[in-house]
């Protein structure tokens, strides 16, 4: 009786193996790509501390990761195309995106990507660019990284707000402000945007439909009615 336990025992996990195997072979399934948000790259001891920083040899992991079981790592405008219907999914897609547009971002994290010029999307602050302020990256190394054809520059609104908390004249300001001041500083459209902090609401959503956005990208699990 023990031992036709222990073999149904090791017949299940044997088969749990196989199935969790044959799910991280084939996952994420065509159509279903997950987006990667990254925020900063610091050291180690300051990753073990704050919840938006990861460390430098852990980023380099992830990448690591990706190429070696074969992902694909699309740009926004590949993500789009999907999204649209224009382009057929294949399966083990993601897309690699930073927020806030940080100095470790060009200082410890695209060096990792460069090598294999992995697409990767960054949402900025504009108006932090002037400056610097927060840790930004300033104008200067924008227009640098902005040669390199895999890297997509996108808006993180002018002061990263919580939208929904301001007047629709504020809204428009933080959402067609920051397009345009990207527009400007690039002499390119600017149709992707990223909610400071996943905030938004119907209002903040129609204002960003209205301000030229072709898709927006969120944290909130909430679902609304024709979102980009």
């Amino acid at each position: 009786m023990i031992k036709k336990t222990l073999r149904l025992f090791a017949f299940l996990l044997s088969g749990l193996f196989f199935f969790a195997l044959a799910g991280f072979v084939l996952l994420p399934l065509p159509g279903t790509i997950p987006v990667l948000m990254y925020h900063f790259i610091d050291t180690p001891e300051r990753a073990a501390q704050e919840k938006n920083v990861v460390s430098r040899t852990a980023f380099e992991r992830h990448v690591w990761f990706l190429r070696q079981f074969g992902y694909h790592v699309l740009s926004m405008e590949a993500y789009e195309a999907i999204r649209a219907g224009k382009r057929k999914s294949q399966g083990r897609e993601v897309v690699l995106t930073f927020d806030d547009g940080n100095y470790t971002v060009a200082e410890q994290a695209l060096p990792i990507l460069k090598p294999y010029a992995m697409p990767v999307t960054l949402f900025l602050i504009s108006g932090s660019l002037e400056d610097g302020r927060n840790g930004s990256m300033k104008k200067e190394t924008v227009l640098e990284l902005a040669q390199y054809p895999w890297i997509t520059i996108a808006s993180h609104t002018r002061t990263h707000p919580f939208l929904s908390e301001l007047t629709d004249e504020q809204i428009r300001d933080e959402l067609a402000g920051s397009k345009r001041d990207l527009e400007t500083l690039l002499q390119r459209p600017i149709p992707y945007l990223a909610y400071p902090s996943g905030d938004l609401d119907e209002r903040v959503l129609r204002l960003a439909q209205s301000a030229g956005y072709r898709l927006a990208f969120t944290t909130s699990a909430k679902k609304l009615e024709g979102l980009p």
